[in-house]
């Protein structure tokens, strides 16, 4: 099961690498559509329109017909109503196969075979295709490129925009993530001219990011180390301030093994960055959701921590929750060392807003505001958080 779903995210991930591909190969005039109308990616050259299906096959030793027969119906489906569309409308599937490379054409008998399947679902298809469809138009206008592995073309991916002239210490960690983010992003718009990229401005709109986006399509990213590697750099500087009043907002939902890893993960970090006395504002942590925050507290306390939850007998306190500890310098002694509450019982601003903001699978909060140091992160496991955080050594 697990391999099952490694090769899914791959299967993903292969598309938004294509479609990225496909931007930075585009030429002048060129559009490209992502989840087009016609297939995974239209390409609209000067001329003539191509639609792109991706499909990524590395489970399979061989290449077999039989693999490619629902994409190369569902290709003559679309040529069968539209064969005689202004601008001409070209069809490439691309693939990966462990054993082919380079492109090839489909030949009139491979076409027959395709159309010969005794699948019920393909039959469904098969129905569906215009009859008198000109088999010999068709395949002049399809052709099958087999790609790289998922590695190879995040590689060459790599080297194009290394090619347009980016940085070469920022094309790992910060230019290529932020492009398929933006890649993933832009799938998602429902409207067909949302979903349409001019690629220029795509291009040119990279040149204006500074900052690392770590998003759950950051592991399954070959440069995933390097990028943790960068946001933590990145993040080292903000982390050394003695005087910082930092916040997290954390939904437990997506994150793996959260209840077994949540008291070390809170426990690391205060014990690292409200651990002196200048450490004068003790880190908050609001958790969305249902989560059993009382029975965090309690075990944060068995841990020996004290937290400020903001309850007064049974209610919710926000002056209670705000408040700065007491503190003695020598024998240093911390009244309670971090604040912990369910995020919708917080309703008030803080006094005084937060330096950073920690998104922890959280899109937005009404406490990100103009000047606050807002660091997004999609995470599945707590370790990716705690190693940019600097309470890991190695990434893993």
């Amino acid at each position: 099961m697990a391999r099952t779903a490694e090769y899914s995210i791959k299967g993903y991930l292969y598309q938004f690498l294509r479609y990225l591909s496909e931007i930075l190969a585009a030429g002048p005039g060129t559009k490209i559509t992502i989840e087009g109308a016609i297939e995974d990616v239209d390409v609209a050259a000067p001329g003539f329109t191509t639609a792109v299906q991706c499909k990524y096959h590395e489970a399979v030793d061989k290449f077999s017909l039989s693999k490619i027969y629902k994409p190369v119906l569902l290709m003559l489906q679309h040529f069968s109503h539209n064969s005689s569309a202004t601008p001409e409308i070209r069809y490439r599937l691309f693939c990966h196969f462990p054993d082919q490379n380079g492109t090839r054409q489909l030949s009139k008998d491979e076409l027959k075979s395709v159309l010969a399947t005794k699948s019920e679902a393909m039959q469904k298809i098969i129905e569906r295709i215009a009859p008198g469809v000109d088999h010999g138009v068709f395949l002049a206008r399809f052709t099958i490129e087999f790609g790289q592995t998922s590695e190879g073309l995040q590689k060459s991916v790599l080297a194009t925009l290394s090619a347009k002239g980016f940085s070469a210490e920022d094309v790992d960690a910060i230019i290529f993530p932020n492009a398929i983010q933006r890649i993933v992003d832009t799938a998602t718009r429902s409207a067909i001219t949302d979903r349409t990229v001019d690629p220029a401005t795509f291009i040119e709109a990279l040149r204006d990011v500074r900052r690392v986006t770590f998003t759950r399509w950051t592991r399954a990213l070959a440069s995933r180390a390097q990028i943790a590697k960068r946001l933590r750099e990145d993040l080292a500087p903000s982390l050394a301030h003695n005087v910082r009043r930092r916040t997290f907002v954390i939904n437990p939902g997506m994150i793996e093994k959260f209840d077994d890893t949540i008291v070390a993960f809170i426990k690391g970090f205060v014990e690292r960055y409200c651990c002196k006395y200048l450490h004068e504002y003790p880190p908050l942590f609001l958790i969305t959701g249902d989560y059993d925050v009382d029975a965090l507290a309690t075990r944060l306390h068995d841990a020996g921590l004290t937290a400020a939850t903001g309850m007064v007998g049974s209610a919710f306190r926000a002056n209670a929750f705000f408040k700065k500890p007491m503190r003695r310098k020598t024998p240093l002694e911390i009244e309670f060392r971090l604040g912990l509450a369910r995020r919708s019982v917080v309703t008030e601003d803080p006094p005084q807003r937060p330096d950073e903001l920690f998104l922890v699978n959280v899109t937005d909060d009404v406490w990100a505001k103009k000047d606050v140091a807002v660091h997004r992160f999609e995470i599945e496991r707590l370790s990716d958080l705690e190693y940019v955080l600097k309470l890991r050594k190695e990434y893993a």
